[in-house]
């Protein structure tokens, strides 16, 4: 069994049937799926989304890109979710700070980041960051919340999405205790940095996604035209394939640490 942690199939811009996206998954042996919301209205889409597909989970927050929108009523969203949409809601996100595209300026992204941690906090749920080019200051603004964990006890939980920067700052996610998002990317890149940090990350703290519709894996990319969950299979096999280990021990590790995760 395999999990899709990160994708986007429940967007109105998605290209394909949501139906027979599901069913392909299935049998690829992708069983659950978390449907990721980037704005309010994707956000809203995750949660009706879920609601109506079996096994399939919802992550709701504002995504950098659209951080000088603010917060608007993600708050109200998250009690709605939690009262009625039947344990579908298992995480916040994506969140963080983008400077490589910076679509909002720099304060608007840390005010909004921090306002969604204390979210996260708030309903003991993990996070699903987003960080681009950005990690200095994320680091401190996770420092930033030490005084409030330490009195209540409960830790930033979560996940580095779409992570591919260097070996030092993998290192400073899993010193967190977080998990590290590995999608399409750490089959296709021809960075050498990169393909050595994939190749370092112990796999008991690695989960799988695909981002689809972005980032189709090796070797379907350029044969098809958008990115879906069953080619987490894909990403799978090829990340068995530089620890020289078996695929049933990457699906059946990832998939553990992925309901560790998110309660699923």
């Amino acid at each position: 069994m395999l999990i899709d942690t990160h994708c986007h199939i429940h967007e109105a811009s998605y290209p394909l049937d949501a139906n027979d996206v599901i069913v392909r998954a299935h049998k690829a042996g992708v069983m659950q799926m978390i449907c990721v919301g980037t704005s309010e209205i994707s956000s809203r889409e995750s949660i009706e989304f879920a609601s109506k597909h079996d096994n399939v989970f919802a992550s709701i927050g504002i995504h950098p890109y659209y951080a000088k929108d603010g917060i608007g009523s993600l708050n109200q969203l998250i009690d709605q979710s939690l009262v009625n949409s039947k344990n579908k809601l298992v995480a916040i996100g994506e969140i963080g700070l983008d400077y490589y595209n910076n679509d909002s300026p720099i304060d608007d992204q840390i005010k909004i980041l921090k306002e969604q941690i204390e979210l996260a906090l708030k309903y003991d749920l993990p996070i699903i960051f987003h960080v681009r080019d950005a990690y200095d200051d994320f680091w401190k603004v996770l420092d930033s919340f030490q005084s409030n964990i330490e009195q209540t006890g409960r830790p930033i939980r979560g996940v580095v999405h779409c992570f591919t920067d260097n070996i030092k700052n993998a290192s400073e996610a899993l010193k967190r205790g977080f998990y590290i998002g590995v999608n399409g990317i750490s089959t296709f890149t021809k960075e050498e940095s990169q393909k050595a940090m994939f190749a370092s990350l112990p796999i008991d703290k690695i989960i799988l996604e695909t981002d689809a519709p972005f980032l189709t894996p090796n070797p379907l990319r350029g044969k098809v035209k958008v990115n879906e969950p069953a080619f987490v299979k894909d990403i799978a096999e090829f990340n068995g394939a530089i620890r020289q280990i078996t695929f049933d021990e990457v699906a059946n590790t990832t998939t553990a640490n992925a309901r560790a995760l998110f309660n699923l």
